[in-house]
Protein backbone atom coordinates (compact mmCIF):
# COMPACT_ATOMS: atom_id res chain seq x y z
CA UNK A 1 0.00 0.00 0.00
CA UNK A 2 1.94 2.98 -1.24
CA UNK A 3 0.98 6.51 -0.23
CA UNK A 4 -0.61 8.66 -2.88
CA UNK A 5 -2.15 12.04 -3.46
CA UNK A 6 -5.82 12.90 -3.01
CA UNK A 7 -5.79 14.83 -6.27
CA UNK A 8 -6.97 11.84 -8.33
CA UNK A 9 -10.44 12.05 -6.76
CA UNK A 10 -10.62 15.85 -6.82
CA UNK A 11 -11.52 15.92 -3.12
CA UNK A 12 -9.36 17.02 -0.21
CA UNK A 13 -12.02 17.12 2.51
CA UNK A 14 -15.18 15.20 3.39
CA UNK A 15 -17.05 17.01 6.11
CA UNK A 16 -14.79 17.19 9.13
CA UNK A 17 -12.27 14.77 7.62
CA UNK A 18 -9.14 16.10 5.88
CA UNK A 19 -7.88 13.49 3.42
CA UNK A 20 -4.11 13.03 3.67
CA UNK A 21 -2.86 10.17 1.50
CA UNK A 22 -4.04 7.00 -0.16
CA UNK A 23 -3.17 3.91 1.88
CA UNK A 24 -5.12 1.14 0.14
CA UNK A 25 -7.99 0.11 -2.05
CA UNK A 26 -9.20 -2.31 -4.67
CA UNK A 27 -11.37 -2.55 -7.75
CA UNK A 28 -14.35 -0.74 -6.25
CA UNK A 29 -13.03 1.32 -3.33
CA UNK A 30 -10.12 3.41 -2.16
CA UNK A 31 -8.93 4.07 1.39
CA UNK A 32 -7.24 7.25 2.62
CA UNK A 33 -5.54 8.20 5.84
CA UNK A 34 -7.33 11.28 7.11
CA UNK A 35 -7.44 13.71 10.01
CA UNK A 36 -10.63 13.98 12.04
CA UNK A 37 -10.73 17.67 12.92
CA UNK A 38 -13.48 17.28 15.52
CA UNK A 39 -11.70 14.56 17.50
CA UNK A 40 -8.11 15.55 16.57
CA UNK A 41 -7.12 12.03 15.55
CA UNK A 42 -6.02 10.10 12.47
CA UNK A 43 -8.58 7.79 10.90
CA UNK A 44 -9.10 5.78 7.71
CA UNK A 45 -11.71 6.96 5.20
CA UNK A 46 -13.05 4.51 2.61
CA UNK A 47 -14.71 5.77 -0.58
CA UNK A 48 -16.07 4.31 -3.79
CA UNK A 49 -13.72 4.78 -6.75
CA UNK A 50 -14.88 7.74 -8.82
CA UNK A 51 -15.76 5.67 -11.88
CA UNK A 52 -18.29 3.58 -9.93
CA UNK A 53 -19.90 6.17 -7.66
CA UNK A 54 -22.98 6.43 -9.89
CA UNK A 55 -23.58 2.68 -10.11
CA UNK A 56 -26.56 1.76 -7.97
CA UNK A 57 -25.37 -1.76 -7.12
CA UNK A 58 -21.95 -0.49 -6.03
CA UNK A 59 -23.48 2.20 -3.82
CA UNK A 60 -25.91 -0.32 -2.28
CA UNK A 61 -23.06 -2.70 -1.51
CA UNK A 62 -21.02 0.15 -0.03
CA UNK A 63 -23.82 1.29 2.28
CA UNK A 64 -24.57 -2.31 3.22
CA UNK A 65 -20.93 -2.74 4.25
CA UNK A 66 -21.13 0.42 6.35
CA UNK A 67 -24.34 -0.65 8.05
CA UNK A 68 -23.23 -4.21 8.73
CA UNK A 69 -19.74 -3.37 10.00
CA UNK A 70 -20.94 -0.54 12.25
CA UNK A 71 -23.02 -3.09 14.19
CA UNK A 72 -20.07 -5.43 14.82
CA UNK A 73 -18.11 -4.36 17.88
CA UNK A 74 -15.25 -6.78 18.51
CA UNK A 75 -11.47 -6.45 18.89
CA UNK A 76 -10.96 -8.69 15.84
CA UNK A 77 -13.26 -6.71 13.52
CA UNK A 78 -12.30 -3.29 12.17
CA UNK A 79 -14.19 -0.55 14.02
CA UNK A 80 -16.44 1.78 12.04
CA UNK A 81 -16.47 5.28 13.54
CA UNK A 82 -18.72 7.21 11.17
CA UNK A 83 -20.76 6.93 7.95
CA UNK A 84 -21.65 9.83 5.72
CA UNK A 85 -21.89 11.44 2.32
CA UNK A 86 -20.41 14.77 1.26
CA UNK A 87 -20.29 16.42 -2.15
CA UNK A 88 -21.95 13.31 -3.57
CA UNK A 89 -19.21 11.05 -2.20
CA UNK A 90 -20.36 8.29 0.22
CA UNK A 91 -17.71 7.42 2.80
CA UNK A 92 -17.02 5.14 5.74
CA UNK A 93 -14.71 6.26 8.54
CA UNK A 94 -12.82 3.49 10.34
CA UNK A 95 -10.04 3.10 12.85
CA UNK A 96 -6.64 3.63 11.22
CA UNK A 97 -4.67 0.40 11.47
CA UNK A 98 -0.90 0.25 11.75
CA UNK A 99 0.50 -3.03 10.48
CA UNK A 100 0.20 -5.26 7.44
CA UNK A 101 -2.35 -7.20 5.37
CA UNK A 102 -2.12 -10.84 6.42
CA UNK A 103 -0.22 -11.96 3.32
CA UNK A 104 2.42 -9.26 3.82
CA UNK A 105 2.62 -10.05 7.54
CA UNK A 106 3.24 -13.75 6.85
CA UNK A 107 6.03 -12.92 4.39
CA UNK A 108 7.67 -10.49 6.84
CA UNK A 109 7.35 -12.91 9.76
CA UNK A 110 8.30 -16.15 8.05
CA UNK A 111 10.10 -17.43 11.16
CA UNK A 112 7.12 -16.98 13.49
CA UNK A 113 6.45 -19.59 16.16
CA UNK A 114 3.62 -22.11 16.14
CA UNK A 115 2.15 -20.21 19.09
CA UNK A 116 1.94 -17.06 16.96
CA UNK A 117 0.26 -18.92 14.10
CA UNK A 118 -2.26 -20.48 16.49
CA UNK A 119 -2.95 -17.07 17.98
CA UNK A 120 -3.77 -15.65 14.53
CA UNK A 121 -6.10 -18.56 13.79
CA UNK A 122 -7.79 -18.17 17.18
CA UNK A 123 -8.37 -14.47 16.60
CA UNK A 124 -9.86 -15.15 13.17
CA UNK A 125 -12.28 -17.67 14.68
CA UNK A 126 -13.22 -15.26 17.47
CA UNK A 127 -13.91 -12.39 15.08
CA UNK A 128 -16.03 -14.57 12.81
CA UNK A 129 -18.03 -15.89 15.74
CA UNK A 130 -18.80 -12.31 16.78
CA UNK A 131 -20.13 -11.62 13.27
CA UNK A 132 -22.06 -14.88 13.12
CA UNK A 133 -23.62 -14.17 16.52
CA UNK A 134 -25.13 -11.06 14.90
CA UNK A 135 -26.36 -13.11 11.95
CA UNK A 136 -23.70 -11.79 9.55
CA UNK A 137 -21.90 -14.05 7.06
CA UNK A 138 -18.78 -12.37 5.63
CA UNK A 139 -18.55 -14.48 2.41
CA UNK A 140 -15.10 -13.23 1.38
CA UNK A 141 -12.60 -14.26 4.03
CA UNK A 142 -9.16 -14.15 2.39
CA UNK A 143 -5.68 -12.81 3.26
CA UNK A 144 -6.26 -9.36 1.75
CA UNK A 145 -9.36 -8.92 3.93
CA UNK A 146 -7.41 -9.66 7.09
CA UNK A 147 -5.00 -7.23 8.73
CA UNK A 148 -2.45 -7.78 11.49
CA UNK A 149 -1.54 -4.79 13.64
CA UNK A 150 1.95 -4.26 14.98
CA UNK A 151 0.86 -5.64 18.35
CA UNK A 152 -0.31 -8.89 16.73
CA UNK A 153 -4.03 -8.13 16.84
CA UNK A 154 -5.82 -9.54 13.78
CA UNK A 155 -8.68 -7.54 12.26
CA UNK A 156 -11.33 -8.72 9.79
CA UNK A 157 -11.97 -6.12 7.08
CA UNK A 158 -14.32 -5.51 4.14
CA UNK A 159 -17.84 -6.72 4.78
CA UNK A 160 -18.85 -5.57 1.30
CA UNK A 161 -20.06 -9.06 0.34
CA UNK A 162 -21.60 -9.76 3.74
CA UNK A 163 -25.18 -10.95 4.03
CA UNK A 164 -27.50 -11.52 6.95
CA UNK A 165 -28.08 -15.25 7.25
CA UNK A 166 -31.81 -14.73 6.73
CA UNK A 167 -31.27 -12.68 3.57
CA UNK A 168 -32.53 -13.89 0.20
CA UNK A 169 -31.00 -11.02 -1.78
CA UNK A 170 -28.34 -13.15 -3.46
CA UNK A 171 -29.56 -14.92 -6.57
CA UNK A 172 -28.97 -18.65 -6.71
CA UNK A 173 -26.21 -19.49 -9.15
CA UNK A 174 -24.25 -16.30 -8.54
CA UNK A 175 -20.69 -16.91 -7.40
CA UNK A 176 -19.28 -14.42 -4.89
CA UNK A 177 -15.97 -14.69 -3.08
CA UNK A 178 -12.35 -15.42 -3.96
CA UNK A 179 -11.75 -18.82 -5.63
CA UNK A 180 -8.63 -19.79 -3.65
CA UNK A 181 -10.49 -19.43 -0.35
CA UNK A 182 -14.20 -19.77 -1.13
CA UNK A 183 -16.24 -22.73 0.06
CA UNK A 184 -17.47 -25.48 -2.29
CA UNK A 185 -21.05 -24.28 -1.88
CA UNK A 186 -19.99 -20.78 -2.93
CA UNK A 187 -18.20 -22.18 -5.96
CA UNK A 188 -21.39 -24.03 -6.90
CA UNK A 189 -23.48 -20.88 -6.57
CA UNK A 190 -25.52 -22.33 -3.70
CA UNK A 191 -26.89 -20.49 -0.69
CA UNK A 192 -24.27 -20.11 2.02
CA UNK A 193 -24.33 -19.75 5.78
CA UNK A 194 -21.78 -19.35 8.58
CA UNK A 195 -20.20 -22.69 7.71
CA UNK A 196 -18.99 -21.17 4.45
CA UNK A 197 -16.94 -18.63 6.42
CA UNK A 198 -15.59 -21.50 8.54
CA UNK A 199 -14.33 -23.23 5.39
CA UNK A 200 -12.68 -20.01 4.19
CA UNK A 201 -11.14 -19.40 7.63
CA UNK A 202 -9.75 -22.94 7.57
CA UNK A 203 -8.28 -22.30 4.12
CA UNK A 204 -6.61 -19.15 5.45
CA UNK A 205 -5.40 -21.13 8.47
CA UNK A 206 -3.80 -23.61 6.07
CA UNK A 207 -2.00 -20.67 4.47
CA UNK A 208 -0.84 -19.38 7.86
CA UNK A 209 0.67 -22.77 8.68
CA UNK A 210 2.15 -23.71 5.30
CA UNK A 211 2.63 -20.50 3.32
CA UNK A 212 0.42 -21.78 0.49
CA UNK A 213 -3.27 -21.83 -0.31
CA UNK A 214 -4.92 -25.27 0.00
CA UNK A 215 -6.59 -25.17 -3.42
CA UNK A 216 -4.74 -23.69 -6.37
CA UNK A 217 -4.42 -24.21 -10.08
CA UNK A 218 -2.92 -22.52 -13.14
CA UNK A 219 -6.32 -21.07 -14.03
CA UNK A 220 -9.77 -20.52 -12.55
CA UNK A 221 -11.22 -23.75 -13.94
CA UNK A 222 -8.54 -25.93 -12.40
CA UNK A 223 -8.66 -24.03 -9.11
CA UNK A 224 -12.41 -24.62 -8.88
CA UNK A 225 -11.92 -28.29 -9.82
CA UNK A 226 -9.43 -28.69 -6.98
CA UNK A 227 -11.77 -26.92 -4.59
CA UNK A 228 -14.75 -29.09 -5.50
CA UNK A 229 -13.11 -32.47 -6.05
CA UNK A 230 -9.70 -32.73 -4.41
CA UNK A 231 -8.17 -32.66 -0.95
CA UNK A 232 -5.36 -30.21 -0.15
CA UNK A 233 -1.84 -31.54 0.21
CA UNK A 234 -1.50 -33.06 3.70
CA UNK A 235 0.31 -30.94 6.26
CA UNK A 236 3.60 -32.29 7.54
CA UNK A 237 4.48 -32.81 11.20
CA UNK A 238 6.71 -29.75 10.96
CA UNK A 239 3.80 -27.63 9.71
CA UNK A 240 1.25 -28.76 12.26
CA UNK A 241 0.82 -31.36 15.02
CA UNK A 242 -1.71 -34.12 14.39
CA UNK A 243 -4.41 -32.48 16.55
CA UNK A 244 -4.17 -29.29 14.49
CA UNK A 245 -4.25 -31.22 11.23
CA UNK A 246 -7.52 -32.76 12.43
CA UNK A 247 -8.92 -29.27 13.05
CA UNK A 248 -8.11 -28.15 9.52
CA UNK A 249 -9.43 -31.37 7.97
CA UNK A 250 -12.75 -30.81 9.71
CA UNK A 251 -12.84 -27.13 8.81
CA UNK A 252 -12.12 -27.93 5.15
CA UNK A 253 -14.71 -30.68 4.84
CA UNK A 254 -16.52 -30.26 1.53
CA UNK A 255 -19.77 -31.51 3.08
CA UNK A 256 -21.18 -28.73 5.30
CA UNK A 257 -22.67 -31.30 7.67
CA UNK A 258 -19.20 -32.73 8.41
CA UNK A 259 -17.67 -29.31 8.93
CA UNK A 260 -17.57 -27.32 12.16
CA UNK A 261 -21.06 -25.96 12.70
CA UNK A 262 -19.81 -22.77 14.37
CA UNK A 263 -16.60 -20.78 14.62
CA UNK A 264 -16.87 -21.19 18.38
CA UNK A 265 -16.52 -24.98 17.99
CA UNK A 266 -13.43 -24.55 15.87
CA UNK A 267 -11.99 -22.03 18.32
CA UNK A 268 -12.36 -24.51 21.20
CA UNK A 269 -10.34 -27.11 19.31
CA UNK A 270 -7.67 -24.60 18.26
CA UNK A 271 -7.29 -23.45 21.85
CA UNK A 272 -7.00 -27.07 22.96
CA UNK A 273 -4.06 -27.45 20.60
CA UNK A 274 -2.51 -24.26 22.02
CA UNK A 275 -2.88 -25.66 25.54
Amino acid sequence: MSPGSTARIGVERLGRYQLLERIGGGATSVVYAAHDDAMDRRVAVKMIVAELEDERETRERFYREAKVTSQLLHRNIVTVLDIGEDQGHPFIVMELLDGWPLGVYLARHAQRTMATSLDLISQLCAGLQAAHDRGVVHRDIKPSNLFVRGDGCLKILDFGLARLQASTLTAMGQIVGTPDYMSPEQASGEKVDARSDIFSASAVSYLILTGRAPFTGPDLRKTLDALLNKDPAPLTDAEAPSALRAVLNKGLAKDQARRYQSSAEMLVDVQAVRA
